[in-house]
């Protein structure tokens, strides 16, 4: 089963190019991710993919609106990267908004979830910000590891601030996400901004050649021009993930030892 990888947080805070960075991370070494945006509002198709044509049949709206979803539909909907065919999309199509499909159902967002998690050995999740899209609380509840994404300015404390009574539940584990200065610029006030909400765990800075591969069409070029800083807290979110794995890998291994205790 794949790690689940939930990436939410403030309107501009660099989401999407963080999961595009993110996604090139963890395929290196040939392992397989599943980038998944619910945001219908800006489709994320043609923002990731503006030189490569996806037909409208591949949205991720035909797959949530479906009456039940497996591991062949959603692995029918999955646009694979021409230039890295270690990552494969899903998302909203050119053209699409939110009239385009009925309501999205919670528990089909959950159940979309578990069926990418069985084709790959990562899923990312690209939360929008609006908590009323089910996309984003689901995205939340599913996540193994939960990463929030703030501008580190007073619109990006007030966000969290608005939003923290609604992640209360503890199925949302809110207490455990990390949370990331994103969009960092040198003129914002980093300490200022981190108190208020009690820390940052690291800095996402934007520099020139990141904007431009945003603006320009090219998000899955940007880890090239990470920063020192970027690259540090991506280190540290890759880290976690070893953690969380090793974790797992001794689980098993202490639960085949005990099944062959029980034959002998």
């Amino acid at each position: 089963m794949a790690k689940i990888i939930t990436v939410w947080g403030s309107p501009g805070s660099g989401k999407s190019m963080f999961c595009c960075i993110l996604a090139k991370a963890l395929t290196r070494d040939k392992r397989k991710a599943i980038l998944i945006s619910g945001e219908i509002s800006t489709p994320m198709l043609p923002v990731w993919l503006p030189d490569q044509i996806v037909e409208a049949s591949a949205s991720i709206g035909q797959v949530l609106s479906s009456v039940e979803i497996d591991t062949s539909l959603v692995a029918s909907h999955v646009t694979v990267l021409k230039k890295y065919p270690f990552i494969g999309l899903m998302g909203y199509c050119a053209g699409e908004n939110p009239l385009s499909y009925p309501e999205v159902n919670y528990q089909m967002v959950l159940q979309l979830i578990t069926a990418a998690a069985k084709l790959v050995d990562f899923v990312i999740l690209d939360c929008g910000p609006n908590m009323t899209n089910v996309f984003t609380p689901a995205s939340i509840e599913s996540g193994d590891l939960i990463i929030r994404l703030l501008t580190p300015d007073l619109k990006g404390i007030n966000y969290l601030k608005a939003h923290e009574p609604l992640l209360q539940d503890k199925r949302f584990r809110y207490s455990d996400h990390m949370t990331f200065a994103g969009m960092a610029r040198p003129f914002h006030a980093f300490d200022e901004m981190g108190y208020l909400i009690g820390g940052f765990d690291g800095l996402l800075p934007y520099g020139k050649e990141i904007d431009r591969c945003a603006t320009e069409g090219g998000m899955f070029q940007a880890i090239k021009y990470c920063n020192s800083k970027y690259t540090a807290s991506l280190n540290k979110i890759l880290e976690v993930l070893e953690q969380m794995e090793l974790a797992d890998q001794q689980e098993e291994n202490i639960c085949r030892e005990d099944e062959h205790e029980q034959f002998e």
